[in-house]
């Protein structure tokens, strides 16, 4: 057979090569898009698999008894029963320690006036933890109703008959007064609070009954009120100290002499050591 007759063959080209020369879709290499498939596949299978995984677990934590609420723990708590906040808080023993809307438990037990701040907090695997911090009552101040107030003159709920009762009484308040200057009514019965304190500590508390009421004039004067007969002591504004002193000597010698006094003044500023005494 002559060159010109003899059969050529055709050169063999790789798989690779063929792949390499045919264009893809894109204009990207087609290796490079099957690896890109084959990856993007096996995301998308484990993402599927985490799901379902994900789903399970989360079935199981919901349903399984273990994680019911066997208990419910309530600390820091003085005046309000364990049961009484439990009972507010709506979380029930037997429901899923999961399932229990803390946030929701929360607002319900900061509805009772008495509790000033509250946290709830799981323990796994049965049991809430809700703890409180109470409000401290430190006086009553008449405001049409009684109302409790705390140490920082802020009332927070109306006397009932379950309240402590045995606290200095502020009156002179108006409700009128206090909404229209809050701060300026509570830094008032703050300072009423701190001269009933004064006068608990003081020689005439010893001397006499115990105070009666903090009485607060219209121009922010001050006035006590002490013992079954309700003398009045009037103070006028502060300092306070002093002018306690002169009472209990004033008080001192009406003992010695055996009278009775209705009021004893002590409010006159241009002559602070002038003591008036109205006898009965």
């Amino acid at each position: 057979m002559t060159p010109g007759n003899r059969r050529v063959k055709p050169p063999r080209v790789s798989r690779e090569a063929a792949d390499a020369a045919t264009p893809s879709p894109a204009g990207a290499p087609p290796g490079r898009l099957l690896a890109g498939l084959r990856t993007a596949l096996g995301v998308a299978l484990v993402v599927g698999a985490s799901i379902g995984v994900g789903w399970a677990a989360r079935r199981h934590v919901l349903t399984s008894p273990r994680f019911a609420i066997v208990e419910i723990e309530v600390v820091g708590n003085e005046r309000r029963a364990a049961e009484a906040i439990v009972g507010e808080s709506g979380v029930t023993a037997g429901t899923n320690v999961f399932a229990a809307d803390l946030d929701a438990a929360r607002a319900k037990v900061l509805a009772d006036p008495w509790i000033a701040e509250s946290t709830l907090a799981r323990r796994l695997p049965g049991t809430i933890l809700i703890r409180v911090t109470e409000r401290k009552a430190a006086a009553l101040v008449a405001l049409g109703d009684t109302l409790l107030c705390t140490p920082d003159g802020e009332p927070f709920k109306k006397l009932e008959p379950t309240d402590p009762a045995d606290l200095p009484i502020v009156t002179g308040l108006t409700p009128e007064g206090l909404a229209a200057d809050r701060e300026g009514a509570k830094r008032t019965i703050r300072r009423a609070i701190d001269l009933a304190a004064e006068y608990e500590h003081g020689t005439l508390a010893r001397m006499r009954a115990p105070l009666e009421e903090v009485h607060v004039g219209v121009d922010g004067s001050f006035t006590l009120v002490v013992g079954r007969a309700a003398m009045q002591i009037v103070l006028g504004a502060p300092p306070f100290r002093h002018k306690l002193d002169q009472a209990a000597r004033v008080v001192a010698e009406l003992d010695r002499r055996g009278a009775k006094a209705e009021a004893i003044m002590l409010d006159n500023e241009t002559r602070p050591d002038r003591v008036v005494v109205r006898m009965r």
